[in-house]
This record gives C-alpha cells, structure tokens and sequence, in this order.
C-alpha cells in the first residue's frame, strides 16, 4: 500500500490539523471581506467601481473552478499521478505556491490588472485546496463520531480564524500607523505564512481512500462528467426543503452579512469618522461572542429545534442593524459613540453566532430529503451547488455596492474627505441593504416550519423502510405529509420516481416503481 494513502489512527493531533484548514477557508475570506474593498480604493487608488469589478471577475471564476476542480479530483485515480500523490491530496501541494501570493495583493499604488491577476492567482489556489479538502473527512474515516470530531474541530478553527484576522490588523494599525499601507501588507504576509503552514500541517496528517476502492467514483468522458454535473446542480433547486434552506442561507448567513462586512469598515471610518483600528477592535469582539453563542445556540437547537432559534438570530441581527445607523443619525459624542458601538457589536455577535451555525447545521440533514426524492446520496452535489450560488451572489452584491458608491460620488484615496451624498449611500446600504436581505431570510425560515427533529425522523424512517421493501402505498398519512411538505412532490413520485437529476447508473437503490399503484 502506498505511503501517501496508508490509513491511521486518527487522534487529537490529527483532528487539530485537519481543523486547521479553516484558517484558510475562513481566515483569508474575513480579511477580504472587511478589508480589501477598503484597501484597494484608499491605498489602491483604484475608483470603486472598478475595484468591485475585480471581485466580479474573481468570484464568476470561482464558479466555473469549482465544479471542474471537483470533477478532476473525483477521477484524478485514473491518471498516474493521481495514484502516486492522490486524488485529493495532490491539490494541496498545488496550492502552497499560490498561498504566497496572498501578501502581495496587499501592496499599495499598484494597477488595476496588477491586483486583479494576483487575486485570480491566490483565489485559483483556495479553490484548489478547497473544493478536496471539503471531501477529506470522507476519505479519512468511516467512522461516524470520528468524522463527527473532525468537523466540530473545523468548526472551532473558524471561530479562531474570526478571531484572529478581526485583530491582526488592528495590531499592525498600532505598531505601523493607522494610515500606514504596510499595515496592510504585513497582516497579507503573517496571513500568507499561516495559510502555507496550514496546507503542510494538513498534507502531513491526511489520507484518503486507495484507488482500489473506489472504482465506481470513475465519471465517463469529460462531456459526459459536465453533462452530469450541469443536470445535477440545477436538478438541487427541485428540491423544495433545499429552496428554502438556500434562501436562509444566501440571504441571511451569506448575502446580508456580505452587505453587512463589507460596508462596515466604510461605515465605521467615514459615517462615523472613527479610526480603522475600531473597526479591527469591533471585528475581533463580534468574532469571541460569535465563539461564544455557537455553543449557546448549538445546545438551544438540540432541545427546541432550529426555526425558532434562528428567528430569534435575525431578529438580533435586524434590531443590531438599524442600531448602528441610529448613531450616524444621533450623532453622539466620541465617548459615547465609542461604548454604544461596542454594546451594539455584543448583540450582532450574538446573532451572527446563530445566523453562520444553523444553516450549516440544517444543511446537514439536507441529503436525506434529497435521498427521498431522487433515491441517490449527492451530499457533493449540494454542497456544490450552494457553493456557486454564495460566489454568484456575492458577485453580485459587491458589483451593486461598487457601483452605488461610485455613482454616489465615493472618492478613492486614504486622505480625502467624502462628498454627503457618499456618507449617505454608505449608510443607507449598510442598514437598508442588510435588513432587506435578512428579511427575505426570515420570509424562508416561516415557510420551513415542518422541519424540526420529529420531521427528520420520519424521513429517515421513511428511506428506510422503502429501502427494505417497503411498499410506497403503504405509508402513513401523517408521514405522507409530512414528505410531501419537505420535498415538494407526491409521495408516489419520490424515490427515482421523477425526473429530478441526471439519470445514469449510479443510483445506489432500485426505483420501486413496481410498488405504485
């Protein structure tokens, strides 16, 4: 058996590496996301717009990347270097020169062109590390409470990659100067060396399934793996619980917050003329009370289920929201300023604690209600596809805020005064921006009230009790409707019965249509 994919015992060592990769996974998207807009318009001097175009262009790449890195990962064991270094892991030594890359995108007074291919680069060698590692815990373990272990372990790194890239420019504000473009630049180097040493602390701790077992993972021609691909990810839309989980998640724990993070520094610096090492100081403060109420809103979920807490999270974020305007609209001296913004980032790390846990927590359960509707396991196909929806819509979004700034009079440089009309947009999409899209969240988080433990349970009962030849007709009319709620189809035409997905031989269970009246 080869080196690289030999199987061992996974221990508390193993569980801290393979967690770790979310220093990458959230880390370097916590920086961009509060500071790069900012960077590139103030110490770039590129105008708005044009720096929302580079974030455009890179986030339609990520679309397109990402299902072909997946579909050349699935079936990299048919090629010789596949078997030698592995279908996954193989990716990871890809991506370690790219890491590097990340702390020059942080240099001041360079073109256009300079920082969008640099960030084409630096994204090319997230996605490749990525899109694999997403399937590791997999690879690595067939045990359920193991690969329980591992992802909590991923969970916990993300709370301290939140923790950590909030205060890592606020101590380099300190240490270099508030309006110091080298603050910037050293927290893109200290990011980049974290994010290189990640990558071989996970490379040396991983492993993955032999080539021998795994031959029905080999996909057909290349046309035929996109034709898949392409009819799969669509097909996830059919899905009626899937439609509403993605419009909580997009438009709650995704869209408002990207709105949110993104026009919070402007907000900060500009509406309320505060310093930038505020805005570093009220990220790491939302980031430990976020750290916090996971823990909080994980036990709450466990006992009353997830509709109501995550009600409870976007209320908190909407009131923390239209708290924050209030102080432009009050305007309140410096010292009461202060102490109000941090009262106010307590409750909104509070609910983003709740609103960035329950999506994911309720993804989890989404492939059994899928399974019920197209009698298949495409745990990949989900995740894809809610993947390309966030990169879809975050284009979107920073494309609008981009040009709303811009049209709005938004000047670049780190020295100039902002015309009214610019302070005015700034505000107006923070508060406005975020709240409508959390709305939209709660609008989806009504519509799924079927979905709570007791619900789950009946679908699983119900796969089941088909998969051990049960008769479809047979099922109970609570249980029928309960199916019927969640999927969004007739119970005689779940399990294959329908034409939801791409039809090929990979169906891992007969149709039962014989069992149909």
């Amino acid at each position: 058996m080869p080196l690289l994919n030999r199987k061992r015992k996974i221990t508390l060592w193993t569980r801290i590496a393979y967690g770790s990769a979310n220093l990458i996974g959230s880390g370097a998207s916590n920086i961009g996301n509060a500071w790069l807009l900012f960077f590139l318009t103030a110490f770039g001097n590129i105008p708005v717009w044009e720096a929302s175009i580079i974030f455009v262009i890179v986030s339609w790449m990520d679309v397109i990347m990402n299902p072909i890195i997946g579909y050349i990962s699935d079936n990299l064991y048919s090629t010789k270097i596949g078997r030698l270094l592995g279908r996954r892991r193989f990716f990871i030594l890809a991506a370690m020169p790219l890491m590097v890359i990340y702390s020059f995108i942080w240099t001041s007074g360079m073109s256009f062109w300079y920082y969008l291919i640099l960030y084409l680069l630096f994204e090319f060698g997230y996605d490749l590390f990525m899109v694999p590692y997403e399937t590791l815990a997999t690879e690595m373990t067939q045990d359920f409470k193991e690969r329980t272990y591992l992802t909590g372990a991923r969970a916990l790194f993300g709370n301290i990659a939140n923790f950590l890239t909030g205060a890592l420019p606020g101590i380099y504000f300190m240490l270099l100067g508030k309006d110091s473009p080298y603050a910037f630049l050293a927290t893109g180097g200290t990011w980049a060396a974290v994010m290189l040493s990640v990558l071989i602390l996970v490379y040396f701790n991983s492993w993955e399934r032999n080539p021998e077992e795994v031959p029905n993972e080999q996909a057909g021609s290349l046309l035929e793996g996109i034709k898949k691909l392409f009819i799969d990810t669509l097909s996830t839309f059919k899905i009626r619980a899937f439609r509403l989980h993605l419009g909580n998640y997009l438009f709650g724990a995704q869209g408002a917050l990207v709105v949110f993070t993104t026009v919070f520094t402007y907000y900060i610096i500009y509406a309320l003329n505060q310093q930038p090492t505020l805005v570093s100081a009220m990220n790491s403060l939302n980031s430990i009370m976020q750290v916090i109420t996971t823990f909080t809103f994980v036990f709450i979920c466990s006992k009353k289920g997830f509709i109501k807490p995550n009600l409870v999270a976007l209320t908190l974020a909407v009131l923390s929201v239209l708290s924050y305007g209030a102080l432009y609209l009050l305007d309140a001296p410096d010292t009461t300023l202060y102490f109000a913004v941090i009262g106010i980032t307590v409750v909104m790390g509070v609910a983003m604690g709740g609103t960035y846990y329950i999506p994911w927590t309720v993804y989890a359960f989404m492939a059994d209600i899928d399974e019920l509707v197209t009698n298949r396991r495409r745990e990949g196909v989900l995740a894809g596809s809610m993947m390309v929806c966030n990169k879809f819509l975050k284009a979107v979004l920073l494309l609008a805020i981009g040009n709303i700034l811009s049209a709005f009079g938004f000047k670049a440089g780190s020295n100039v005064t902002q015309p009214d009309s610019a302070i005015y947009a700034i505000t107006l999409l923070m508060v406005a921006g975020t709240v409508v899209f959390i709305l939209i969240a709660v609008y989806c988080t009504c519509k799924f009230k079927v979905f709570n433990q007791e619900t789950y349970g009946v679908i699983i009962e119900e796969v089941k009790r088909v998969h051990n030849g049960g008769r479809i007709e047979d099922v109970l009319p609570k249980n029928r409707e309960i199916c019927e709620l969640l999927t969004g189809y007739k119970y005689e035409n779940c399990f294959g019965n329908n034409n939801v997905g791409y039809k090929g031989k990979e169906n891992q269970f007969p149709k039962h249509k014989e069992s149909v009246k």
